[in-house]
Protein backbone atom coordinates (compact mmCIF):
# COMPACT_ATOMS: atom_id res chain seq x y z
CA UNK A 1 0.00 0.00 0.00
CA UNK A 2 0.75 3.66 -0.67
CA UNK A 3 3.04 4.89 1.76
CA UNK A 4 -0.10 6.20 3.71
CA UNK A 5 1.18 4.30 6.93
CA UNK A 6 -2.84 2.42 6.47
CA UNK A 7 -4.29 5.69 7.74
CA UNK A 8 -7.32 7.36 5.66
CA UNK A 9 -9.25 10.24 6.65
CA UNK A 10 -12.67 11.35 5.26
CA UNK A 11 -13.87 14.41 5.69
CA UNK A 12 -17.12 15.13 4.72
CA UNK A 13 -19.99 17.98 5.11
CA UNK A 14 -23.38 16.44 6.51
CA UNK A 15 -24.39 13.25 9.07
CA UNK A 16 -26.00 11.82 6.09
CA UNK A 17 -22.61 11.98 3.89
CA UNK A 18 -20.99 10.33 6.93
CA UNK A 19 -23.55 7.51 6.51
CA UNK A 20 -22.32 6.77 2.76
CA UNK A 21 -18.44 7.80 3.65
CA UNK A 22 -18.83 4.78 6.32
CA UNK A 23 -19.71 2.35 3.71
CA UNK A 24 -17.51 2.97 0.96
CA UNK A 25 -14.60 2.82 3.88
CA UNK A 26 -16.53 -0.29 4.66
CA UNK A 27 -16.03 -1.99 1.17
CA UNK A 28 -13.02 -0.41 -0.27
CA UNK A 29 -10.24 0.40 2.39
CA UNK A 30 -8.67 -2.41 3.12
CA UNK A 31 -8.62 -4.63 6.10
CA UNK A 32 -6.43 -3.44 8.90
CA UNK A 33 -6.26 -0.08 7.78
CA UNK A 34 -7.33 2.50 10.30
CA UNK A 35 -10.26 4.65 8.69
CA UNK A 36 -11.98 7.77 10.16
CA UNK A 37 -15.50 9.92 8.92
CA UNK A 38 -14.72 13.85 10.19
CA UNK A 39 -18.08 15.77 9.67
CA UNK A 40 -17.12 19.46 9.45
CA UNK A 41 -20.45 21.34 8.45
CA UNK A 42 -22.01 22.08 5.52
CA UNK A 43 -20.06 23.08 2.03
CA UNK A 44 -18.70 26.24 3.14
CA UNK A 45 -17.44 25.45 6.17
CA UNK A 46 -15.95 21.95 4.95
CA UNK A 47 -14.00 23.63 2.22
CA UNK A 48 -13.04 26.60 4.34
CA UNK A 49 -11.85 24.46 7.48
CA UNK A 50 -10.38 21.49 5.02
CA UNK A 51 -7.60 22.77 4.51
CA UNK A 52 -5.80 23.54 7.77
CA UNK A 53 -7.82 19.78 9.00
CA UNK A 54 -5.91 18.43 5.89
CA UNK A 55 -2.53 19.76 6.71
CA UNK A 56 -2.46 18.24 10.51
CA UNK A 57 -3.80 14.82 9.65
CA UNK A 58 -0.93 14.79 6.64
CA UNK A 59 1.19 15.63 8.44
CA UNK A 60 0.26 12.78 10.94
CA UNK A 61 0.55 10.46 8.15
CA UNK A 62 -3.19 10.02 7.29
CA UNK A 63 -4.06 9.87 3.18
CA UNK A 64 -6.79 12.69 3.13
CA UNK A 65 -10.40 12.51 1.52
CA UNK A 66 -12.70 15.15 1.14
CA UNK A 67 -15.73 14.37 -0.48
CA UNK A 68 -18.78 17.04 -0.53
CA UNK A 69 -20.93 17.73 -2.95
CA UNK A 70 -19.81 19.35 -5.75
CA UNK A 71 -23.35 21.73 -6.60
CA UNK A 72 -23.05 23.21 -3.46
CA UNK A 73 -19.42 24.39 -4.25
CA UNK A 74 -18.63 28.12 -3.76
CA UNK A 75 -16.08 30.16 -5.64
CA UNK A 76 -13.64 28.62 -2.73
CA UNK A 77 -10.79 27.15 -4.36
CA UNK A 78 -8.13 26.77 -1.63
CA UNK A 79 -8.63 22.90 -1.42
CA UNK A 80 -7.05 22.47 -4.38
CA UNK A 81 -3.56 23.58 -3.45
CA UNK A 82 -3.27 21.04 -1.07
CA UNK A 83 -4.06 18.03 -3.97
CA UNK A 84 -1.39 15.78 -3.82
CA UNK A 85 -0.57 12.09 -3.17
CA UNK A 86 -1.83 12.20 0.75
CA UNK A 87 -5.10 14.10 -0.32
CA UNK A 88 -7.85 13.25 -2.24
CA UNK A 89 -10.59 15.61 -3.65
CA UNK A 90 -13.59 13.82 -4.74
CA UNK A 91 -17.06 16.08 -4.97
CA UNK A 92 -19.70 14.50 -5.75
CA UNK A 93 -21.23 15.43 -9.23
CA UNK A 94 -24.01 17.53 -7.94
CA UNK A 95 -25.04 15.82 -4.68
CA UNK A 96 -24.19 12.73 -2.93
CA UNK A 97 -27.31 11.38 -3.32
CA UNK A 98 -26.51 10.39 -7.02
CA UNK A 99 -23.96 7.98 -5.45
CA UNK A 100 -27.09 6.10 -3.71
CA UNK A 101 -28.96 6.60 -6.92
CA UNK A 102 -26.88 4.75 -8.75
CA UNK A 103 -26.60 1.31 -7.10
CA UNK A 104 -30.62 0.42 -9.02
CA UNK A 105 -30.71 -2.67 -7.19
CA UNK A 106 -30.16 -1.14 -3.73
CA UNK A 107 -32.98 1.69 -4.31
CA UNK A 108 -35.22 -0.97 -5.50
CA UNK A 109 -34.60 -3.19 -2.58
CA UNK A 110 -35.05 -0.44 0.05
CA UNK A 111 -38.08 1.32 -1.63
CA UNK A 112 -39.66 -1.50 -3.65
CA UNK A 113 -39.60 1.09 -6.56
CA UNK A 114 -37.21 0.76 -9.85
CA UNK A 115 -35.53 3.80 -10.45
CA UNK A 116 -35.14 4.67 -13.61
CA UNK A 117 -32.65 7.05 -14.13
CA UNK A 118 -30.81 8.54 -15.81
CA UNK A 119 -27.69 7.04 -16.15
CA UNK A 120 -25.17 7.65 -15.36
CA UNK A 121 -26.63 9.66 -12.24
CA UNK A 122 -24.04 12.56 -12.67
CA UNK A 123 -26.65 13.43 -15.34
CA UNK A 124 -29.31 14.18 -13.18
CA UNK A 125 -30.00 17.58 -12.53
CA UNK A 126 -30.99 17.50 -8.38
CA UNK A 127 -29.95 13.85 -7.66
CA UNK A 128 -31.47 15.22 -3.86
CA UNK A 129 -35.30 15.77 -5.30
CA UNK A 130 -34.66 12.78 -7.68
CA UNK A 131 -33.34 10.71 -4.38
CA UNK A 132 -36.34 12.08 -2.10
CA UNK A 133 -39.39 11.59 -4.61
CA UNK A 134 -38.60 8.44 -5.75
CA UNK A 135 -38.75 7.08 -2.04
CA UNK A 136 -41.82 9.57 -0.61
CA UNK A 137 -43.29 7.50 -4.07
CA UNK A 138 -42.67 4.85 -2.59
CA UNK A 139 -44.37 5.57 0.59
CA UNK A 140 -47.06 6.48 -1.05
CA UNK A 141 -47.79 3.62 -3.42
CA UNK A 142 -47.06 1.58 -0.08
CA UNK A 143 -44.10 -0.04 -1.14
CA UNK A 144 -42.63 0.92 1.93
CA UNK A 145 -44.16 2.76 5.25
CA UNK A 146 -41.72 2.00 7.66
CA UNK A 147 -39.39 5.11 6.24
CA UNK A 148 -40.40 8.70 6.16
CA UNK A 149 -37.32 10.77 6.95
CA UNK A 150 -34.72 11.38 4.61
CA UNK A 151 -31.72 9.74 7.18
CA UNK A 152 -34.54 6.75 6.87
CA UNK A 153 -34.12 6.39 3.31
CA UNK A 154 -30.33 7.08 3.73
CA UNK A 155 -30.02 4.15 5.75
CA UNK A 156 -32.83 1.71 4.04
CA UNK A 157 -30.67 2.28 0.57
CA UNK A 158 -27.55 1.89 2.30
CA UNK A 159 -28.28 -1.86 3.95
CA UNK A 160 -28.02 -2.81 0.14
CA UNK A 161 -25.75 -0.42 -1.73
CA UNK A 162 -22.62 -1.67 -3.14
CA UNK A 163 -19.94 0.55 -4.14
CA UNK A 164 -18.99 -1.92 -6.89
CA UNK A 165 -22.29 -1.71 -8.52
CA UNK A 166 -22.58 2.37 -7.77
CA UNK A 167 -19.24 3.26 -9.70
CA UNK A 168 -20.49 1.82 -12.84
CA UNK A 169 -23.02 3.81 -13.12
CA UNK A 170 -21.52 6.92 -11.37
CA UNK A 171 -19.02 8.59 -12.91
CA UNK A 172 -17.66 11.32 -9.81
CA UNK A 173 -17.73 7.99 -7.74
CA UNK A 174 -16.00 6.00 -9.95
CA UNK A 175 -13.01 8.77 -10.11
CA UNK A 176 -13.35 8.28 -6.48
CA UNK A 177 -12.82 4.54 -6.28
CA UNK A 178 -9.85 4.47 -8.77
CA UNK A 179 -8.18 7.53 -6.31
CA UNK A 180 -8.54 5.08 -3.62
CA UNK A 181 -7.63 1.37 -5.60
CA UNK A 182 -4.23 3.14 -6.61
CA UNK A 183 -2.92 3.65 -3.40
CA UNK A 184 -4.02 0.40 -2.31
CA UNK A 185 -1.12 -0.87 -4.60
Amino acid sequence: MHDAKGKFAFLCEGSNDVLVVKSIIRQLVPDGVFAMAKQLGGVNRLLKEAVGVARKLIAKGYVVVVVYDEADEKDDKAIEELEGPSLIVAPAKRKIEAWLLADGDAVYRASGLTFRGPFPTDLIEDPKYAFLHHFHRAVRERKRSYIFRERDFFKATLLYWDVGRARQHNESLNELCKKIDALKR
